[in-house]
């Protein structure tokens, strides 16, 4: 078995550990990567420089009493990688070309994890994972009209990796969707506590039955956050209040639902739907707020998904004569509180160009 490749568990063994799942997403530099997805690769300085770490446990505890680091910031991710595939042919079909986005998929999934095949890379992730939470977005969905797209992409990916329907649930995704691809319906109801702001909120049932999440946030401008990316799509969808949570820029209060380990510890992926941008008066869409972008972001890391998709909605805002920055307390606090990384420095952004 080559060097970053997790082996599937075998009928009644043991899967792959949280050691060997971490060692394989960081196995190959990308520079080295190889695949089948036709496309081109443009490494940042940091991935041509980039060593093969050495795989760690799930959290780093900082100090005694400390609270655990997410697993994303061990010493196996030196830097934060966010792989962004882009495609000039994807948004050729109003929702979303679906032989375009599988292709998209695979390709951002081996830039990712350094494996050869989109199925190694969803087991290099996911590894022996029984149910698996997809938390999409339904806010603005309709006018954007890429969610179910990016479904089927994603179910047909994960059941082509040996990943069926029946250990899928599908959150805020339309129930059609669920109907086609025979996912499970999402358990009600709320149960653990976690802390935040002061005092305590319930964690939703489906999170907490789930033993790995895969989030999938559309990227938009929000008029009390400043924006809604890969953290503010778990952070306001998990807890029970979440209208509690929105003063100050909904700072600190993202990053401490998200950096917390009952949701840090399954979050597994971040995909998120960046095929078309809402740029100004978010979160809900309306058509003349929206820019057409064609891409995806991968990562683990959700501050570092968020940094750049901060630049992107700035970048794309141009486009629509918007000039004002955007200022985001929630993420500036998740970095300091060491829930992901946003410098420059830290990041590892690679771009993808699909059918290069």
């Amino acid at each position: 078995m080559r060097r970053g490749q997790v082996k599937p568990a075998a009928p009644g063994g043991r899967g792959p550990t949280r050691r060997e799942l971490l060692g394989a997403a960081a196995a190959a530099a990308v520079g080295a990567f190889v695949g089948p997805v036709r496309g081109s690769v443009v490494a940042s300085p940091a991935s041509q420089s980039a060593t093969r770490p050495t795989p760690h446990p799930t959290s780093q505890t900082m100090a005694a009493g400390a609270v655990p680091r997410p697993w994303w910031l061990g010493a196996s991710f030196p830097r934060s990688r966010v792989v962004r595939v882009m495609s000039t042919q994807v948004l050729r079909v109003a929702g979303g070309d679906g032989v375009v986005l599988r292709e998209m998929l695979d390709l951002g999934l081996q830039v990712l994890t350094g494996e050869r095949t989109s199925s190694d890379a969803w087991h290099s992730v996911l590894g022996s994972a029984r149910h698996t939470v997809l938390k999409f977005n339904q806010v603005g969905a309709e006018v954007l009209g890429t969610n179910d797209a990016v479904g089927t992409a994603l179910g047909e990916s994960l059941r082509d990796a040996g990943y069926e329907p029946g250990t899928l649930t599908l959150v805020e995704a339309p129930a059609r969707l669920t109907r086609e691809l025979g996912t499970r319906v999402a358990e009600p109801g709320w149960g653990t506590s976690i802390p935040i702001g002061g005092g305590t909120e319930e964690l939703a049932a489906y999170l907490l039955a789930a033993d790995a999440v895969v989030n999938v946030p559309l990227l938009k401008t929000h008029r009390l956050a400043g924006m809604s990316g890969a953290l503010k799509n778990l952070s306001h969808a998990v807890i029970r209040h979440p209208a509690r949570y929105h003063d100050h820029g909904c700072a600190p209060y993202v990053g401490q639902v998200v950096g917390n380990k009952e949701v840090s510890g399954r979050l597994r992926l971040t995909i998120v739907n960046a095929l078309r941008l809402v740029v100004r008066n978010g979160p809900d869409a309306r058509a003349d707020d929206v820019v057409p972008f064609g891409g995806l972001l991968l990562g683990f890391d959700p501050v570092a998904l968020d940094a750049v998709g901060l630049e992107l909605l700035e970048e794309q805002g141009r486009k629509l004569a918007v000039e004002t920055p955007l200022r985001i307390p929630y993420l500036e606090a998740a970095a300091e509180d060491a829930v992901g990384r946003r410098a420059p420095a830290e990041l590892d952004h690679v771009v993808a160009r699909h059918g290069a």
